[in-house]
């Protein structure tokens, strides 16, 4: 997981560190993700109720969501959110990519750390910060 806020300062040091010239670099929030872990986190977040995920279970999640988009509008509708489409603020074939990796994925940090960015975030607090933020812009309903 990477917050966009470690990315945007590891993307500034890189450009401004002599060594860091012509060299690739992962760019995670540096501590250990599984998207297991994060199911009861957000249904806490958006106080629904959590319902352990099976991962063996396999469903095609944009087939699932291409017609919701009404249902968003409604939620926009009676929350007095932003006027924004579904589609404009989720990307569902992008998810289900990534919920279906056949392998655990791991990024390290260590050669950013090596070569002087000590920038990281906790995960859980970053994705507490950015849903707050997102209520605050009337972007998501401040409530489940």
């Amino acid at each position: 997981m990477t917050d966009a806020k470690v990315l945007a300062q590891q993307h500034v040091w890189a450009a401004v560190t002599p060594e860091a010239k012509n060299q690739a670099f992962n760019c995670t929030n540096g501590d250990v993700f599984t998207w297991k872990s994060m199911w009861k986190f957000l249904s806490e977040l958006f106080d629904v109720e959590f319902v352990a995920f099976d991962e063996t279970l396999e469903f095609d999640l944009v087939e699932l969501m291409r017609d919701k988009g009404s249902v968003w509008e409604e939620i926009v509708e009676k929350h007095e959110l932003h006027n924004n489409k579904l589609e404009e603020i989720a990307c569902y074939e992008a998810l289900q990519t990534v919920l279906r990796f056949k392998f655990q994925h791991v990024s390290s940090m260590n050669k950013s750390r090596e070569y002087g960015f000590l920038g990281h975030v906790d995960t859980f607090k970053s994705i507490r910060f950015w849903v707050e933020k997102l209520r605050q812009m009337k972007i998501i309903p401040s409530y489940g």
